[in-house]
């Protein structure tokens, strides 16, 4: 009777078996490969409208000398980060007597540390894609120098950016070069910064706009002015960067206390040295609410960088968005839109966007700063933020290279994101699908205003 049962029970689970290893799992899993396949396949098919770049005019750029050292870009400042000397790098990388192996003898000792970042995995990934080359090492380094300048001719920028990465358009940050661009594959935002720093820029507002500065309503209107010519020149956006200076916290302030900072710049326009950052930074508040006032008059939305930078040595703190909450509240007629996921106060920025009504969440960055990062936020963006307030992909690089690789990561990690979403039973493949179409295409031609 034991041995009856013993081979009874060994049957039966023989019979387990067999139906896990052929039933419902198998099945389970045809699924689960079917959706994030047909989601994968529906993101590859988008065509990217990317929110922010930093390309040149691709004419002077074909007159430059290059190398996979004037192509490092994000990759550099982790090298910074590990500890190179950013003035040293910059001596040596932008000499263009120095030798490619002397310019790898600086890098060397810090590439095998920085190497496992996404700055630096997305650069290896482009170089292998598009040259060929598997790798950035002391055997490749002089092959890829070699592979950069041969493709730097005429045509590149839409072999890379738009055949191979998939980008329609592109919303680039090159100042007035803005208007060189190639109208066919980009557009561009222009930064009236300058206005902020007023104690070191008279002479070059005056130059750049054909003004004559004499009062605080000359500087008033010729800033005005400078935003209607921007928008009648074709620019879409107002790009502020000013995150890089200070915190971008700005207080409401008088006119005339302002009056009174900027009558002591204009009377001796070297002052500022004397003057306590206490005293201007009152002026400086009061002119970037004349930004966004202007802004809104000419139907412009305003870009500004908020979260993480490029370069080193910053308090990260500066740029978080949630100083900027009673200065966006302050002017509900100005568009804005807040850059970069605010790294990495991407709670912050989502929790702003639910609560804002004119604010718009830009990812331009993201993805390579961590792509884990990028794929939490977009998680919670979906769950949190109406889809209309989301732009999905910005590349943010100065080089062709950087953005192809960058998109083709941001396909990745928002396929990934949006088929999880399905298989947990969020939302139908036509909803996701739909949200990727938004989110990548659609988004950035109606903040933009975009004329296809």
């Amino acid at each position: 009777m034991q041995s009856r049962i013993f081979w009874l029970t060994v049957a039966f689970a023989a019979l387990s078996t067999l139906a896990c290893s052929s039933g419902r799992p198998a099945v389970k899993l045809d699924h689960e490969s079917a959706v994030k396949q047909k989601i994968m396949a529906g993101v590859q098919a988008i065509r990217i409208i990317d929110t922010h770049e930093h390309l040149s005019p691709e004419a002077a750029r074909n007159k430059e000398k290059l190398s996979l050292f004037t192509s490092l870009h994000y990759a550099i400042s982790d090298v910074w980060a590990d500890g190179l000397d950013r003035r040293q790098a910059d001596s040596v990388f932008d000499n263009p007597a120095t030798s490619l192996e002397e310019k790898w003898a600086v890098i060397a000792p810090y590439w095998d540390n920085v190497r496992n970042t996404t700055y630096c995995r997305n650069l290896i990934r482009a170089f292998n894609d598009l040259y060929g080359v598997p790798d950035i090492s002391g055997s490749t380094y002089r092959e890829l120098s070699e592979k950069i300048q041969a493709a730097n001719r005429p045509g590149w920028y839409n072999e890379v950016l738009k055949n191979r990465a998939g980008i329609d358009l592109a919303v680039c940050d090159v100042g007035l070069a803005g208007r060189e661009l190639d109208p066919s594959l980009f557009r561009a935002v222009l930064r009236f910064d300058e206005f902020l720093f007023l104690w070191n820029s008279f002479e070059s507002v005056e130059k750049n706009w054909g003004v004559k500065i004499n009062s605080l309503t000359d500087w008033e209107q010729a800033l005005d002015n400078g935003i209607s010519q921007a928008r009648d020149w074709g620019f879409v956006a107002v790009k502020s960067g000013i995150a890089y200076s200070r915190i971008i916290e700005f207080s409401a302030v008088e006119r005339a206390q302002a009056e009174t900072i900027f009558n002591r710049l204009l009377k001796n326009r070297k002052t500022w040295k004397d003057i306590d950052w206490r005293e201007i930074r009152p002026l400086q508040d009061y002119l970037f609410g004349k930004i966004a006032e202007s802004c809104a008059r000419h139907g412009l939305p305003l870009q500004i960088h908020t979260g993480f930078f490029y370069d080193t040595w910053h308090d990260i703190d500066q740029a978080n968005p949630t100083h900027l909450c009673p200065f966006i509240m302050r002017h509900q007629d100005t568009k804005f839109v807040l850059m970069h996921c605010g790294y990495p106060y991407g709670k912050e920025l989502l929790a702003m966007a639910k609560n804002l009504p004119n604010v718009v969440l830009d990812m331009c960055w993201a993805y390579v700063i961590s792509p884990s990062f990028a794929a939490d936020f977009l998680n919670q963006a979906i769950e949190t933020v109406p889809r209309d307030k989301v732009l999905g992909f910005g590349g943010d690089y100065s080089i062709p290279e950087g953005s192809y690789g960058h998109a083709k990561l941001c396909r990745e990690v928002v396929s990934k994101v949006l088929a999880k979403k399905v298989l947990e039973g969020y939302w139908s493949e036509d909803e996701a699908l739909a949200y990727a179409r938004a989110i990548l295409h659609d988004n950035p031609i109606r903040v933009f205003k975009l004329k296809m």
